[in-house]
């Protein structure tokens, strides 16, 4: 089990980007999950299903009912651990400084932002979704940091 921390004040920022958002950009799982798409079917470029398509499947996110698609925030592990999130906006994240590091997980400033990422969040990179409801909460509640603890089978927000 871990914990994993983030300045509210920086979480903020993600939460304020969300809210003024248009548009919101499909996820990984999104593009895995059947309810995403009108016909409950996950569907490539080519309007095939995985049985159709064969072993060479990745599905788009074209195909994809863009109503459906939510806001959120990104859990990010690679190259550090950090929160994006899915809002479509101009530039790039980094861009709009919509990065937040963990606590000790950002390469600029910490020296072993690589160790701490791997006992957080794994050797492997990857990215898991938090609802924008988590932040909500731990900023409407005056918290200092947003926190969420993560295991090997699940990831949940810290309330206390």
């Amino acid at each position: 089990m871990s914990i994993i921390s983030f300045k509210i004040q920086e979480v903020k920022k993600l939460v304020d980007e969300l809210k003024a958002a248009q548009a919101y950009s499909v996820t990984t799982e999104d593009l895995f999950n059947p309810a995403m798409y009108p016909d409950g079917v996950p569907r490539d470029e080519h309007g095939r299903s995985k049985q159709e398509a064969g072993e060479l499947f990745w599905p788009s996110s074209n195909r994809i009912d863009q109503s459906k698609v939510k806001p959120v925030l990104m859990l990010v592990g690679d190259h550090g651990l950090y929160l994006i999130t899915n809002a479509k906006a101009e530039g790039s994240p980094a861009s709009r400084g919509t990065v937040i590091y963990a606590a000790g997980c950002n390469p600029k400033l910490d020296d072993d932002f690589y160790e701490n990422k791997c006992e957080l969040f794994g050797d492997n990179d990857g990215s898991i979704r938090l609802p924008m409801e988590w932040a909500d909460w731990a900023i409407q509640n005056k918290k200092r940091t947003f926190r969420v603890k993560i295991t090997r089978d699940s990831i949940s927000l810290v309330t206390k």
